[in-house]
């Protein structure tokens, strides 16, 4: 059965117009309830005491090399400026070539069509 409204015989008179006005908006109230309730799950994890732990199981590494990081730069800040200065730039070496690195190496691994 369809309910396409210009397929419905029955659609032509004013009750059945009004009936599937009312089926419409009950339809609607119905499925506004239902995206109230899965946005409340979707951000339910970000509420209260959840928020804490989403982020610290998610951050627990960074904020250990960041720990780190920040005890070795306070520790031997004589030694360790110089190897972090110098992986920077290693780095920006890095970023910077890689666009030519992958295009020789898609050209490399491109393999060779039969005529």
């Amino acid at each position: 059965m369809t309910t396409h409204p210009t397929k419905l015989s029955h659609a032509h008179n004013a009750a059945g117009l009004a009936q599937r006005r009312d089926a419409l908006l009950a339809e609607c109230a119905l499925q506004r309830l239902a995206l109230g309730i899965q946005t409340r799950q979707l951000l339910e994890p970000f509420t209260g005491g959840n928020l804490r732990h989403t982020l610290a199981t998610r951050f627990k590494i960074p904020l250990m090399i960041g720990g780190a990081v920040l005890g070795l730069l306070l520790v031997r800040p004589r030694r360790f400026l110089p190897l972090l200065r110098a992986s920077g730039a290693l780095l920006n070496h890095a970023t910077t070539a890689m666009p030519v690195v992958l295009a020789l190496a898609q050209r490399f691994s491109k393999k060779d069509a039969p005529p």
